[in-house]
């Protein structure tokens, strides 16, 4: 991630927007793009004259220093099915960005317990800028006398949502935060929404999806062991979903279990590989929409944009890779300006020549070559697709 030198207001900025907009997919298997902790330190809290937590603590420091061989070390549970086939959902998060980590707490998890909870604070700071935290993170230390430290590393998904209600409709099973009622329409709408995407794009739908549904992101966050992850500060629409593969998590109580937009990613990133982040996202708003956002008014909203200032062009916002000190404004413009270019090339090539797209790779040009061509715009005329992306989200916005 880019911007993380900068001042602490400028860095919060773009670290919002990119947490947004800037990032690729992940999935379970990118964990080798994480940036070890600059150092792991104890908090004043944490007694390390204690054995036990001592040992945990240097379990921490080992796996901080190196996060995706975990498993390899031997220092990552596998005594669970969640632990062998999922992990660290934190990191999937971003929350591995090089900022120094400090163990603050290293609990029992309940009283007479042998697993301990483990909090890691994610921050950096000076005098001039003071503390920019990054993210709170809870794991679990598990017992376990033959590994390196005593002890393995943990998720903390399965162990916070256990009591929570369940829905199973199909391949998905609804999971529900405690006072978060089920809506079985929306259920049932989801289940449809998830077979027809397959069926659009010709491959084999999720054998499961598993979706935890809570009255915010926070709520949700908690769940996978983010006790504190930072948002954009002020009014604006929240995100409200994020997609691990065959994990969902939705924290916005407008959207519920009908948070279409991820549902896309979870039939599409296993069985197509996504090439470039302006299709990822924009085919998911083409057919999901975008945070409580039909594709209609993101449409609406992209030309909003555009109206209100001259100087946006599609190719600018491209090679700039969409960065904007607003991250909302950011977001819209990246899902409905890829969900503009995904609607008017099925028109024109039908669903082959968005997979085209979707799966196309290269830097800003040459995906602005790739659109061009799919769209028959001259692609030796730099400014032909910035004005079909004007006259296209006027078109679009009246209908």
């Amino acid at each position: 991630m880019r911007g993380l030198a900068l001042t602490s207001n400028k860095r919060s900025s773009i670290l919002f927007s990119a947490s947004l907009v800037g990032l690729p997919l992940l999935g379970v298997s990118s964990l080798g793009a994480q940036a070890p902790s600059t150092s792991v330190t104890a908090g004043f809290g944490v007694d390390t004259a204690i054995a036990d937590v001592h040992n945990i603590f240097s379990l921490v420091r080992a796996y901080l220093a190196k996060p995706d061989s975990a498993r390899s070390r031997g220092l990552w549970t596998e005594s669970t099915e969640f632990d062998r086939d999922v992990g660290d959902l934190t990191a999937l998060v971003t929350i591995y960005q090089g900022f120094p980590a400090t163990v603050v707490g290293v609990i029992p998890a309940t009283p007479n317990d042998s697993a301990y909870v483990v909090r890691i604070l994610y921050a950096q700071g000076d005098s001039a800028h003071g503390i920019s935290p990054l993210a709170l993170q809870r794991l679990y230390a598990l017992r376990d006398r033959g590994a390196p430290f005593g002890f393995k590393l943990s998720g903390a998904l399965p162990r916070m949502t256990e009591s929570w209600d369940r829905r199973t409709n199909g391949r998905i099973t609804f999971w529900y935060s405690p006072g978060t009622k089920p809506n079985q329409a929306k259920i049932e709408r989801s289940a449809r929404f998830v077979d027809s995407v397959a069926r659009l794009f010709d491959v084999p739908p999720p054998k499961h999806l598993d979706v935890y549904v809570g009255p915010s992101m926070d709520e949700v966050d908690r769940a996978i062991g983010l006790d504190f992850y930072p948002e954009p500060s002020g009014p604006g629409q929240r995100s409200g979903g994020r997609d691990f593969g065959s994990i969902l998590l939705v924290g916005n109580p407008e959207i519920g279990e009908a948070y279409l937009h991820e549902f896309v990613h979870a039939v599409l990133g296993p069985q197509i590989h996504p090439g470039n982040h302006l299709l990822n996202e924009g085919v998911a708003t083409w057919l999901g929409g975008s945070r409580g956002h039909t594709p209609a008014q993101m449409y609406a909203l992209v030309r909003g944009y555009q109206t209100a200032d001259s100087t946006l062009t599609l190719s600018g916002l491209m090679r700039a890779d969409f960065r904007d000190d607003d991250a909302i404004r950011a977001a819209d413009l990246l899902y409905g300006s890829g969900a503009l270019v995904a609607n008017a090339v099925y028109r024109k090539r039908g669903i082959a020549g968005v997979l085209r797209l979707y799966r196309a790779t290269g830097d800003a040009d040459a995906i602005l070559r790739a659109i061009a061509a799919e769209l028959s715009l001259p692609t030796n005329d730099p400014t032909a697709i910035d004005r079909w992306w004007r006259e296209e989200a006027a078109r679009a916005a009246r209908f």
